[in-house]
Formats: structure tokens, C-alpha cells, sequence
């Protein structure tokens, strides 16, 4: 068994979505939950599901979201991407400011590099995501 783009594709935008995604070894069975240690918020449901995947799975692997010097290297790789030299300066002050995630957010969700941001992130969350499961020993597509 072997995971495919796909499936890749789907855990990067569940870890984006703040969730944390559980991996079966033996079926490649994919089951997701809030990260709590990230959110907030009653955790009951996400404790029976968790507790489900304990009693059920024999073996899983578990991916969660980047850290954030990981996340912040993303925003530094994204601005080589733009090709407009004041946008570039804009997004330098602001990595360089206090509430860099937020502000870099803000700054080019409100901008025509919208799109090639989540386009951006997303590659490099998928990248993320196969680096973790070829550590975990995962046969990727």
C-alpha cells in the first residue's frame, strides 16, 4: 500500500487547517482531530476519537503542523517568489516587525500574490508532509 498526491494533498490542507492527522501503518487508514495544544475549545470529541484511534490501531504515525521557525522560513523562501521589488521590501519589514505571522498574512492576502501564497504554502506544506512520512518509513506515491 502506498499513499498518493492525493492523499498528500489532503493531509497538507488538514495540517494548514490546524488539525493533526493520524496514519494507520498497516492500512494507510487516515483519521484527523483537532490539535488541541494549538486551539481552543471543548475537546471532548476530539478525546473519544482519539482514544479510538488508541484502542483500534495496533501502529500510527502522527503529523502535525509545522513549528514556527519552519513556518516563518516559508514566508522568507515566498518572498524571492515576488517579483515586484516594493512588495518584497514590505514583506521584509514585516518578518522583521513583532506579529510577523499576522502581518505577512494580512500583507498578501490583500494583494494580487494571494494566490500564489496558498499556492506557495501548500507545495511546501506537501513537501513537509512527505519528508515526515519518509522518515516514518510511509511508501509514497
Amino acid at each position: 500500500m502506498i499513499l498518493t498526491a492525493k492523499q498528500i494533498n489532503e493531509i497538507a490542507q488538514e495540517l494548514l487547517a490546524g488539525m493533526k492527522v493520524f496514519i494507520n501503518r498497516e492500512t494507510l487508514e487516515i483519521r484527523t482531530i483537532l490539535d488541541w495544544d494549538t486551539m481552543y475549545g471543548d475537546t471532548e470529541l476530539w478525546d473519544e476519537e482519539l482514544e479510538k484511534i488508541e484502542q483500534e490501531w495496533a501502529s500510527y504515525v502522527v503529523l502535525q503542523k509545522m513549528e514556527s521557525r519552519e513556518a516563518f522560513s516559508i514566508m522568507e523562501d515566498f518572498i524571492e517568489e515576488v517579483k515586484d521589488l516594493k512588495m518584497q521590501q514590505d514583506l521584509i519589514k514585516i518578518l522583521n516587525r513583532k506579529s510577523p505571522f499576522g502581518n505577512f498574512k494580512a500583507e498578501v492576502e490583500s494583494s494580487d500574490y494571494r494566490q500564489n501564497w496558498f499556492d506557495f504554502r501548500q507545495r511546501k506544506y506537501e513537501e513537509y508532509v512527505r519528508e515526515q512520512l519518509e522518515n516514518e518509513n510511509i511508501e509514497l506515491e
